[in-house]
């Protein structure tokens, strides 16, 4: 099972390592050229509200994640404090998961 993990894993790299296409360089737009040419703080600039923009959205994107994580635990939570999880009860006997002839032990 772990050899059948790893050759699948390794085939994959090197599958997508070998069929990736070549890409060339990216250029820069023509403002972010003439800016780049200049020897002002103007490149510093666009770079650091490039960085802004970004890390606005990744924080609003990782707070409302962090909202849906945290009420999908408090309702399984929830749920279990019932003594209900996915419409079943919790018990085994409900759950058919005791063998024929068992009976469940009471306290």
């Amino acid at each position: 099972m772990m050899l059948r993990r790893l050759l699948l894993s390794m085939s994959l790299l090197l599958g997508v390592g070998l069929f990736t296409p070549v890409t060339q360089p990216a250029q820069a737009c023509p403002m972010c050229k003439i800016a780049n040419e200049q020897d002002s703080l103007l490149p510093k600039a666009y770079m650091y509200s490039i960085l802004f923009m970004m890390g606005m959205i990744f924080s609003l994107a990782g707070g409302v994640a962090f909202c849906v994580y945290s009420l999908s635990r408090k309702e399984n939570a929830a749920l279990e404090a019932l003594g209900q999880y996915g419409g079943f009860t919790a018990d085994a006997n409900s759950l058919n998961l005791l063998p024929d002839g068992v009976s469940p032990a009471t306290a």
